[in-house]
């Protein structure tokens, strides 16, 4: 128990850190230098716990309940390009309740661990196959703010609170009217699925990495185009009159 509440304390400390040092070179080292002492299973459960980000649900000091959001309308994160193409694509449909707010698909949250686990090499492998695809994105030098901004990973919808499925630190693949995951959220459900694999077992190795995680990632950027293109017709909603709130068919 002792060993577990040092481990917690040491890693408040070093997401304090990241408050004022947003680079993903800071947190990479963090989580690596828990892994080596607290071991990667206890980190990873960290990590897990970290995941949420206080949006508009949330009080000030923590949250509570099933229906917290995770998905708020932080800048923090956005490029300029990211934010001019969402503010006009908003001011194309004024007061549309379903052309809000812009949730990933992987969540933002879980590439700064995915990150960490990377060599400098396949941080780069990154950006060189990526970058092409994804111009504006990659206009930052911060891969984990690039990723964060990568248009294909992507979908336009209603305010997290204003959804009865918002799935929190989880995937949120786009859906046919039909309920079939649209053929470029399956690619990006395929690298989600090994990020999340890859967090938990606290290794990455290369084979894995090209095939599991840069392949799908090319594929869907490949689908999506080289333009930013938040297109609301891209994503498809449910009414609930009962509860006045959306979902995904």
């Amino acid at each position: 128990m002792h060993a577990q509440a040092s481990s917690e304390t040491e890693y408040a400390r070093a997401r304090s850190r990241r408050g004022t040092e947003r680079g993903g070179a800071s947190a990479g080292g963090a989580i690596l230098a828990l892994q080596r002492t607290a071991g990667n299973v206890a980190v990873t459960a960290m990590v897990q716990r970290s995941r949420h980000e206080h949006g508009d649900g949330c009080g000030p000091t923590g949250c509570g309940g099933s229906e917290v959001v995770q998905r708020a309308k932080g800048k923090d994160w956005k490029l300029g390009s990211t934010s001019t193409e969402l503010a006009s694509v908003k001011a194309n449909h004024p007061g549309d309740p379903l052309v809000d707010t812009l949730h990933h698909i992987i969540p933002k949250s879980l590439f700064q661990p995915f990150l960490a686990l990377l060599t400098p090499a396949q941080v780069q492998q990154i950006t060189t196959n990526l970058a092409p695809l994804a111009p504006d994105a990659f206009a930052s030098p911060n891969t984990d703010k690039a990723l964060k901004n990568v248009p294909a990973n992507f979908r336009i919808g209603p305010r997290p609170e204003a959804r009865s499925d918002d799935p929190g630190s989880g995937i949120d693949v786009n859906t046919t009217a039909s309920g079939n995951t649209t053929p470029r959220s399956a690619q990006l459900e395929n690298a989600y699925n090994y990020m999340a694999a890859a967090i938990t077992a606290g290794a990455v190795t290369q084979p894995d990495f090209d095939t599991q995680f840069l392949a799908p990632m090319i594929d869907a950027c490949t689908q999506h185009g080289t333009a930013i293109n938040i297109d609301p017709a891209r994503a498809t909603w449910v009414s609930d009159p009962a509860t006045g709130k959306y979902h995904k068919p």
